[in-house]
C-alpha cells in the first residue's frame, strides 16, 4: 500500500484526483491533503507519504518550494497540474512524472506503477528481510517463515498460500491483508488474484497467456497492465 499526499490549491481539483486513485489505481491510501506549501510541508512531515502529488500554482507560493524542502529526502513526486510550461524544470528536479489536467486515466495509472518500480527497486537494493507471518485458519494459528511461500493466490474473501514443501494453507482473509503484511519481503502483486515470491520464479513466459513459472512448476498469472512493472521488478529482484 503506497501512503499519498495531495498538495493542490483548488478543492476540486484535489478532490477529483482522490476519486481517481479511488477507482481505478489499487493500493494508494489518501493519508493527507494541503492546498499551500507550509500546509503541505507539514502534511508530509506529520505523515511520511511514500508518493506526493504536487500542483504547480498553490495557495502560498508554488510546487518548487515544497521541491526545495525535500532535498535529500527521497520523496516520489508526481504533478499534478495544468500548466505544461513547467515541465521541464520538473523533470529536471527529478520528479517521477508529471500529469496534465484534467487527468488521463492511463497516465495516472501508469505515474503510479513507476513509483511501485522505484520502491521495489529500494526494497531489493537492502537486503532482503527475512521474517514470519502468523496465518489464521479453521485449525489455528499458522505461523509462516516469508521465504517458504511460494505464492499467495485470493479468491473473494479467502487467501490459499502454496508453500515450498507442497503444502496449502487456507485462510479466511483477502489477498489485500497479505498483500500489506507482505509488503517489503520481496513480494509482488502479479495479478488481481496473485500474490508472488519473486525469489521464487523460474521462467517468465511471455505472450497473450502471460504467467510466471514457479519453482514448484505452478504457473501464475502476469496481467497485462503490470507487466512492465512485473519485469522491471523482476529484474532488480
Amino acid at each position: 500500500m503506497l501512503k499519498a499526499v495531495i498538495i493542490d490549491d483548488e478543492r476540486k481539483s484535489r478532490e477529483n484526483l482522490e476519486l481517481l486513485l479511488d477507482s481505478f489505481v489499487e493500493n494508494v491510501q489518501i493519508v493527507g491533503t494541503a492546498d499551500g506549501v507550509l500546509e503541505g510541508i507539514r502534511a508530509i512531515d506529520e505523515h511520511h507519504p511514500d508518493l506526493i502529488f504536487l500542483d504547480i500554482h498553490l495557495a502560498d507560493g508554488d510546487g518548487f518550494q515544497v521541491l526545495e524542502s525535500l532535498k535529500n529526502k527521497n520523496q516520489n513526486v508526481i504533478f499534478v497540474t495544468g500548466h505544461e510550461e513547467h515541465a521541464v524544470k520538473a523533470f529536471r528536479s527529478e520528479a517521477i512524472d508529471y500529469l496534465l489536467k484534467p487527468v488521463c486515466i492511463e497516465h495516472l495509472q501508469g505515474a503510479v506503477d513507476r513509483v511501485r518500480v522505484r520502491q521495489t527497486a529500494l526494497y531489493n537494493k537492502a537486503s532482503i528481510k527475512t521474517g514470519q507471518i502468523s496465518i489464521s485458519n479453521n485449525k489455528g494459528l499458522s505461523f509462516l517463515k516469508t521465504e517458504d511461500i511460494l505464492y499467495c493466490k485470493g479468491d473473494g474473501a479467502y487467501t490459499y498460500f502454496y508453500l515450498k514443501n507442497g503444502s496449502r494453507i487456507t485462510t479466511s482473509k483477502n489477498l489485500k491483508e497479505y498483500e500489506n503484511r507482505l509488503d517489503g519481503f520481496n513480494f509482488f502483486r502479479s495479478h488481481k488474484s496473485y500474490l508472488i515470491n519473486l525469489a521464487e520464479i523460474k521462467t517468465y513466459i511471455r505472450g497473450n497467456g502471460r504467467y510466471a513459472v514457479m519453482s514448484n512448476g505452478d504457473h501464475v498469472s502476469v496481467s497485462k497492465r503490470r507487466k512492465d512493472t512485473f519485469l522491471a521488478a523482476l529484474g532488480s529482484a
